[in-house]
């Protein structure tokens, strides 16, 4: 570490807030240059007299004596301390209010930069909410979006799951530090995640246990770093509802899935889509919604020129079969598999490439071909 990320990795050690982390890198350039200023009054205007005391004991010493046990778990886990003026740190994030000025990572980092939806919900699922999460994962995962979401039992977890079934994406965002993992019955899908080619994200000190308050803000991030986000399965008390109401605040689509009026973990979807989140059903209405963001997934399609309605040799053979399943009327994406004897996920993924091309567009009876 160069001396910039070892002034925060001091730093990180203060479990601060992001509202406290943005202001110290909003107010110095370098690191470095907290650390030779921590005893003056703007430096104490930000910390606690508890995080001064304990910066102190830090830089009592070399940081590399002080903080060697945190520096020799990074080094045998390769993991990585994102700073906010490092060329990785994620563009969404830094759209949102008071983004953390840093975030320890361990696995992919340039997932963090990627098109990605978050899904979340609650951690008492039914069987169907966990069925649900792990299908929606895969088909959007396999479609080409990084999942998103917290580690956490129940639907996160199934989402996890069903982005690596599909051997897809996925992001875990915790609510404690990397080298914490909670709950610890995730420590194997954590391993798994890694050895996916996934992430792993958190804004804590790399020993931080899973406290209350920090959850609220690790859900900040879920949504922050995605397009939008679907709430599978919810109570109307539930911690997926501060994830919807951050991402509205982020100006991120808000999705949910309808279940029985019955189903005690599913009251708070139903309030979201009162209140104005989109009912979905199946994911393919995700990926038409998001369709005019995710032009990077399928920008080697575009033509140099408006492709000729009726002309489709400047689309891969694939997308070429598929046009020719058209006719006149709309046809649903369950039918349109059927006659091409391919998988949702596969059939979804090209019709929004279609889509994104001006040859198809998605009316209430199905998809039709756009003369």
């Amino acid at each position: 570490m160069d001396d910039h990320h070892l002034a925060w990795l001091a730093l990180s050690e203060l479990n601060l807030t992001f509202k406290q982390s943005s202001k110290l890198a909003q107010c110095y350039s370098n690191g470095a240059a907290i650390l030779e200023h921590q005893k003056s009054d703007a430096i104490a205007a930000i910390l606690n007299p508890r995080q001064c005391q304990h910066l102190a004991n830090i830089t009592s010493q070399k940081i590399t004596v002080s903080l060697a046990s945190q520096l020799q778990w990074i080094e045998n886990n390769n993991a990585l301390l994102l700073l906010y003026d490092d060329i990785n740190y994620p563009d969404a994030l830094k759209e949102i209010h008071q983004p953390p000025a840093f975030l320890w990572i361990q696995g992919r980092s340039s997932l963090l930069n990627e098109p990605s939806i978050a899904m979340v919900g609650a951690r008492k699922a039914t069987p169907n909410g966990m069925a649900l999460a792990k299908t929606f994962a895969g088909n959007l995962g396999a479609s080409g979006l990084t999942i998103v979401s917290g580690l956490a039992l129940g639907i996160d977890g199934a989402c996890h799951q069903g982005a690596l079934d599909a051997q897809a994406d996925t992001i875990a965002v915790l609510g404690s530090g990397l080298g914490h993992i909670y709950p610890a019955k995730h420590q194997p899908l954590a391993q798994r995640i890694l050895a996916g080619a996934g992430l792993l994200v958190s804004p804590w000190p790399l020993m931080a246990k899973p406290l209350a308050y920090r959850f609220p803000e690790r859900n900040r991030i879920i949504s922050g770093l995605s397009l939008g986000v679907l709430v599978v399965e919810a109570a109307l008390r539930s911690g997926s509802l501060i994830t919807a109401k951050t991402a509205l605040e982020q100006g991120r689509e808000v999705f949910a899935i309808p279940s029985s009026v019955h189903n005690i973990q599913a009251q708070g979807c139903h309030q979201l889509i009162r209140n104005g989140a989109l009912l979905v059903d199946q994911p393919q209405q995700i990926l038409a919604e998001l369709a005019p963001q995710l032009q990077p997934l399928v920008a080697r399609y575009q033509p140099t020129e408006s492709p000729n309605k009726e002309d489709y040799a400047d689309i891969t053979q694939e997308l070429q079969i598929l046009m020719r399943v058209f006719g006149y009327d709309p046809l649903p994406v369950d039918i349109l598999c059927t006659q091409l004897a391919q998988p949702y996920n596969v059939v979804a993924a090209q019709l929004v490439e279609l889509e994104l091309l001006g040859l198809v567009r998605l009316t209430g009876s199905g998809y039709e071909k756009v003369f």
